[in-house]
This record gives C-alpha cells, structure tokens and sequence, in this order.
C-alpha cells in the first residue's frame, strides 16, 4: 500500500499496547521480528470511554491537534506564534499536487494572498466534543517546498510530501454552497481543545526514539467505522529495525519495500493506518509531535509499518526555506512561523 491507501480488513478494537509492548521490549536487535499482526486503529470514543486512564489522558493531550482536511488529516504543530493561530502541517497528496500552481517552493503571504477554503476543514471543538459536527473552520495554504517535477499524488517521496498551513477562528456551520474565508484573521488566537497545552510547550516536538511508544491520530475516510476519527497505538522502530523491514517488505510484494529508508527524513512506526490518516501525528508519550503520517504498508503478508516524516526535517526544510527568502517576505513569514515553533 502507499499512501494510506483503503485497508480490506475489517475493525477489530484491539489490546491497545499490552501484549505488544511486552513482545517487543522483550525482543533484542538480533531478535527482531517485523511484526504481522497488528490490529486496526480503535475509534476515538472507543478509547475515550475505555477504562485506562493513562491512555485516555494521553489521547486527550493530543487529539485536539489533529483534524480533517479534504481526503485526509492535518495536524497542528504549534500556536507559538506572533497571533497564536494553529501553525499546522499535511501532506501534499492530501491537499492534491494538481492544485499548487508550481512544484517549486512557494510561500503564500496571508496578508495578503486568499487561497483559504472551509470546505472539508475541521478541528475539534474548544469544549472537547468527539464529534467535529458540521463546523467548518479556515484554512489557508502557507509555503509548500521543492516538489521534484516528475512526482504525482502517489509516488511523491518521504522528503516532499508535506506543507505548512494557517488555522484561524474563522468558522462557518456547513453551508448549502460553498462559502470562502477572509484574509487570515489575526486579531484572535485559535480556539482549540488543548487541555494540556502541548502546542504552546517549550517545546512543542521532539524527535523520535526507537523501542518507545506512541499515538498516532487520523481521521480516515471511513466515516462509517470512524465517525470522529481513528487512533493507534505503535512502537517507534530503530533505524536498524527500519531497514531489515524493508527487506521483509520487499520479499512480500509490497510498494513500500521500493522507496528506499531516508533515515535523516523519516521514521517507521509498527502500527497499521489506514485510507485517510494521512497528515495525521504520531506523538510521544510527553504529547510531543514527532512527525506526520505519510505512507503505509497494506500488502496481506507483509508486516504492519507506518512511515512518517520527522518534524525536525520539516524544521529544517522550512528554516532553509526562510533564509533564502528576501528581506520583505521574512518580514511577512516570521510573525506566522514564530522563532522556536
């Protein structure tokens, strides 16, 4: 499978990390087996009115983050901004390639740029309410990178497969016909449900370390099976790890076994997603955000991997991005972006 593509199988609520911690902390490097038996995502409320409250609390750190955006997810990575507006990121074979007007990088000044669209955006309540309902909120394109000139919707690279947006309090209920957003709005900080403040924390991100757990939320396609979106549970493979699933990958025909591992990009988690999550984040135990989802395995036999894209590449390609651009647009970008997102 690539990108998040449908999964045939159907739910199965799952053990959560029990059985599957324990198999791989029990498990040295040489013993590493890639795994072939994880269960689908649960539903949001599943785990919401589940009895673990640890699991509950980590889901509630960090799901008021993630939202809806056109087929896919999005994921809000900071508010540590000169307006304190959702500095968000997804893929691009979310938002589609067809509608960037170039492959090369752009930068879309909000000021006074208007490509924001309500139609298919959605974040959770300020109050917490599982369900998103029909309230539409804004969202605008902010900068897209490189994207290489032969690249289509589904054989973009782990490198260039992601591009930052703005979310303000802009909100519509549904409407009949399409309705469009004002310029950014900057005069209000986002409303959002985060009870824990984990997009205003000193640091908001980390990077990923092998052997530890994490959440990864989406909200997939299935609105049927998944109403109010999807969470799973996974372990964060080593870089080691990673490589000797590739191999496995290959051996069992899958698409993912062909893209070679970028370890200075991306990261592997054991998990399953599904059609839909992408642009979604996998967050660590302490709700930081280590990186979005981009692409899975989906081939019967082969193992249970999701791939991807670390937050400190992003990081990286967008501060590079910045320093290249002329004075005036610095001016224009910074009060977005912050110093330390």
């Amino acid at each position: 499978m690539t990108k998040l593509k449908i999964m045939k199988s159907k739910i199965v609520v799952s053990t959560l990390l029990a059985g599957f911690l324990i198999f791989f902390q029990s498990c040295s490097k040489d013993e590493f087996t890639p795994p072939r038996d994880i269960s689908l995502p649960n539903k949001i409320e599943t785990v919401l009115n589940g009895n673990d409250q640890n699991l509950i609390d980590w889901l509630n750190k960090v799901r008021g983050s993630v939202g809806k955006r056109g087929p896919g997810s999005k994921t809000i990575w900071s508010r540590k901004n000169d307006y304190g507006l959702g500095l968000y990121i997804s893929a691009n074979h979310v938002y589609n390639l067809n509608t960037w007007r170039a492959k090369r990088a752009e930068y879309f000044d909000p000021a006074s740029e208007n490509l924001g669209i309500f139609e298919s955006s959605q974040i959770p309540g300020s109050s917490g309410d599982t369900a998103l309902g029909n309230v539409l909120v804004a969202d605008f394109p902010l900068i897209h990178f490189d994207i290489s000139s032969e690249a289509t919707n589904t054989t973009l690279r782990m490198n260039e497969d992601f591009y930052l947006g703005i979310i303000d309090n802009q909100r519509v209920q549904q409407p009949i016909f399409p309705q469009y957003p004002n310029l950014v709005q900057t005069n209000t900080p986002l409303e959002m449900y985060d009870p824990f403040n984990r997009s205003k924390a000193d640091q908001t991100w980390n990077d990923p370390v092998g052997g530890e757990s994490s959440i990864l939320v989406g909200y997939p396609q299935d609105i049927v099976d998944y109403p109010n979106g999807a969470v799973a549970f996974g372990i964060i493979l080593s870089d080691e790890e990673a490589e000797k699933i590739l191999i496995e990958l290959q051996h069992a025909g899958d698409a993912e076994g062909d893209m070679p591992y970028q370890s200075n990009v991306e990261f592997f988690i054991a998990a399953q997603g599904i059609a839909g999550m992408s642009g979604g984040g996998v967050f660590n135990d302490d709700g930081q955000l280590l990186g979005i989802m981009l692409r899975a395995s989906d081939a019967e036999n082969a193992p249970k991997i999701i791939r991807a894209v670390k937050i400190s590449y992003i990081k990286l390609k967008l501060f590079e991005f910045y320093k290249d651009l002329p004075q005036t647009d610095k001016n224009k970008l910074q009060p977005f972006i912050g110093d330390n997102p």
